[in-house]
């Protein structure tokens, strides 16, 4: 091809384009639309995914603080410490004439 037809070629294309901005211009718009819905919508199934781990860790969390919380009231309660009390430190509960009142002022 000639230097001659290169520059004719390229000042069609130049002029078919400048005629037809219009229509390039909405086919870049609807590439970059298409381009950015494949994105987001990745973007998107992605943080649902994070989501439900999130949902899940909650869940075992949840369970495990309900655990924690029935094994704090059994080892909270008064017999089971009155019970360690006597055979662990070999407490009593006092006598009536053992018991001292202390008068308030």
């Amino acid at each position: 091809m000639s230097r001659l037809q290169q520059t004719s070629l390229l000042h069609i294309i130049y002029d078919d384009l400048k005629r037809l901005r219009g229509l390039v211009l909405l086919s870049t718009l609807v590439v970059i639309t298409s381009l950015l819905v494949v994105y987001l919508s990745h973007q998107s199934r992605e943080l649902m995914a994070d989501r439900e781990t999130l949902l899940q860790q909650r869940d075992a969390l949840d369970v495990e603080w309900r655990h924690l919380v029935i094994e704090q009231s059994a080892l909270a309660e008064h017999s089971r410490i009155e019970q360690l009390a006597q055979r662990n430190l070999q407490m009593q509960r006092p006598d009536d004439d053992q018991e001292v009142l202390i008068p308030w002022r």
